[in-house]
């Protein structure tokens, strides 16, 4: 039996993605094809009875999660949390200068997040809102729960949910983990069996537009 299902989003486009720009923790906003891009993600969740959303706080992601949610039926009913601990990995003195700067840098940046400590938030997260705020809460079956957030948290946490043992997935299941803008990934809990990866980055539902290949904000270096 299906406990609950988590769909995690990464944002709609920047000018910045477009850009290559290094974002990480800079505030910066959805450009027009962002916008648009959040739009099409609103028939796919027209008929999920979703009860809460969780979103980073920083805008392009919290406005992502607005614009898919405020014409939802269940608008009134969902609650939309704001949480710092969905922020991108916080990357020093590179966010704002081009993803070719980084070729340049060398040794421990020790003004970005370490890999270590981006890892514990975005695992902590996971154990604490997820498996025990939603698995372990008494409440409708399933669960159907909205989570928007950035493409290296994303990819960072997914794989390693894989490789810690939290989550599984079928051998090759992933074989490019490039995080698209508005891609869905979804994950499902389901009694007496370990949550497993249904599906990473699908962009069906963004047939018509045309996405950014290269996420600025993973770095080689930081081991994702």
């Amino acid at each position: 039996m299906l406990i609950a299902r988590v769909y995690i989003l990464r944002h709609g486009e920047t000018d910045e993605n477009r850009a290559h720009i290094i974002q990480g923790q800079r505030d910066t906003l959805l450009n027009e094809a962002g916008k648009r891009q959040a739009a099409m993600a609103i028939g796919v969740f027209k008929d999920v009875n979703l009860d809460t959303a969780f979103t980073s706080d920083l805008q392009r992601a919290a406005e992502t999660a607005e614009i898919i949610l405020k014409t939802h039926p269940r608008r009134d009913q969902i609650t939309l949390i704001k949480e710092k601990r969905l922020r991108e990995r916080c990357l020093g003195r590179l966010e704002g200068k081009h993803l070719s700067e980084r070729r340049n840098q060398t040794g421990v940046d020790e003004t970005a997040e370490s890999v270590a400590s981006f890892l514990d938030r975005a695992l902590s997260w996971w154990d604490t809102d997820i498996v025990q705020g939603l698995t372990g809460t008494p409440g409708k079956a399933p669960r159907e729960v909205l989570v928007v957030s950035h493409g290296g948290f994303i990819s960072s946490l997914v794989r390693n949910l894989i490789s810690s043992g939290r989550i599984e997935a079928e051998p090759e299941q992933v074989k490019n983990w490039t995080c698209f803008n508005l891609s869905i990934t979804t994950i499902d809990f389901e009694e007496g069996i370990k949550p497993r990866l249904v599906s990473y980055s699908n962009i069906s539902h963004l047939e018509a537009e045309e996405l950014v290949q290269y996420n600025a904000d993973v770095l080689k270096a930081a081991g994702f």
